[in-house]
């Protein structure tokens, strides 16, 4: 475009040149005339050569895209899941409906009203539904399958995919937030750890993912929202409760394992020392504790076995790790609370034998999904570590944890179970 002017220029100068030679007299020789035609001929030429070379180079690089939409995309409404598969699956099969998303369709239609108004896009073109991204999300999380594998199942593009999975897995966590930040933000790092506290129906109150997975339990534990407080007695935990039998109070306590730190409202079990092994009535605490602890593995169990994403690992970005994590408990949470009032024989999620049990005689019998997931250590929940800790002396504090820990085996010598003496 910048040759324009030049030509233009050369025109109009000809032009008053050969005026003003003739008005003087003096006009141009045919010579002389036929140089300057040559010239502006030749600006003329170089400029069309330039124009040409510049439409041939936007044309090549335009070949590149052949296409909008890939023809194997074009056609998602004709061979997509959501519209072929899906369909079929609810109308005349709920049970393998429930095995494709792990979720039933009356459970998908309430959660699809909770977050559609977070997930729905408006565009100009035909965008994908708040339904479709709901369903691509539950397929990725219960299946673990690539993006790659649902791009050609809802045929949508890996792009697409890839932004779909990661909005809804957000928008379902804050739709379901449980307390605790949400994440960290580390840096260089191949895993996160997920910190979290159950209740007594395996059921997720805490919900903390981000920290580093080289970092130890008790680190996560500190620097977590839900430590600060607990670590500065800011939760508005219920009074301490008189035991008539051991005629003192108890206070309401959180379950761990060697790698947290004795708290009055914290119980970890007793560690042999250097010197000495444990007590009898020591090792039937440890008893009791691992009893109650179990919960908190059936309930990382569960999750693990509902949804395969997090049996393996995953290409994905530190914030979708993150969201995949958060919004599987909040799922497993939902499903939860949906069953919760339903017999044991309509359950689906957590059907019955599906967690660990205890036979009346005190046999253990394990839960159906140690068969999904052999062992809790090929899945992204690693096993707590154990940690030796020192306590000082209880003195004659009734608060102190060591008392406290004292007060629950004492509780739990007089209220004993028939069985318990066979694990010495």
């Amino acid at each position: 475009m910048a040759s324009r002017p030049n030509i233009l220029k050369i025109v109009k100068y000809y032009c008053l040149l050969n005026a003003e030679l003739d008005r003087q007299g003096r006009p141009l020789s045919e010579w002389k005339r036929s140089s300057l035609k040559r010239i502006i001929a030749y600006n003329l030429y170089k400029r069309l050569v330039s124009h040409a070379k510049l439409r041939a180079a936007l044309l090549s690089r335009r070949r590149i895209r052949r296409w909008h939409v890939r023809p194997i995309f074009r056609d998602r409404k004709l061979y997509g899941a959501w519209f072929t598969l899906i369909p079929i699956m609810r109308q005349s099969d709920p049970e393998e409906f429930y095995r494709f998303l792990r979720m039933t369709p009356a459970c998908f239609d309430w959660l699809l009203n909770k977050v559609q108004p977070y997930i729905q896009k408006k565009s100009n073109r035909v965008s994908v539904s708040a339904g479709e991204r709901l369903a691509v999300t539950l397929r990725y999380l219960a299946s673990g399958d690539s993006q790659t594998s649902l791009s050609y199942l809802f045929r949508l593009s890996n792009q697409a995919i890839s932004k779909i999975v990661t909005e809804t897995t957000a928008a379902i966590w804050y739709k379901f937030p449980m307390r605790g930040s949400e994440f960290y933000n580390y840096k260089g790092t191949h895993s996160i750890i997920l910190f979290a506290v159950t209740d007594a129906k395996y059921k997720f109150i805490v919900a903390d993912a981000g920290a580093r997975g080289r970092e130890g339990d008790s680190g996560v534990f500190s620097r977590s929202d839900f430590g600060k407080l607990f670590l500065d007695q800011k939760l508005a935990l219920p009074p301490s409760v008189y035991n008539h039998t051991l005629k003192c109070y108890l206070p309401y306590v959180f379950v761990g394992d060697g790698a947290f730190p004795l708290n009055e409202h914290l119980l970890k079990p007793y560690e042999p020392g250097k010197k000495k092994d444990l007590k009898d009535e020591e090792v039937i605490f440890n008893y009791r504790l691992s009893r109650a602890r179990r919960v908190v593995e059936n309930s990382f169990g569960i999750l693990s076995a509902r949804f395969r994403i997090l049996r393996h690992n995953s290409i994905a970005s530190e914030t979708l790790a993150q969201n995949i994590i958060l919004s599987t408990c909040a799922l497993h949470n939902l499903h939860l609370i949906r069953e919760d009032s339903l017999p044991p024989q309509k359950k689906v999620y957590l059907p019955p034998g599906f967690t660990d049990s205890y036979r009346s005689n005190g046999v253990f019998k394990a839960g159906r999904w140690r068969k999904k997931v052999p062992t809790l250590e090929n899945t992204i929940f690693r096993n707590l570590m154990n940690a030796e800790e020192s306590c000082p002396s209880a003195d004659s504090d009734p608060h102190h944890p060591a008392l406290v820990r004292d007060n629950f085996m004492d509780l739990f010598l007089v209220k004993s179970l028939p069985w318990q003496w066979k694990h010495l």
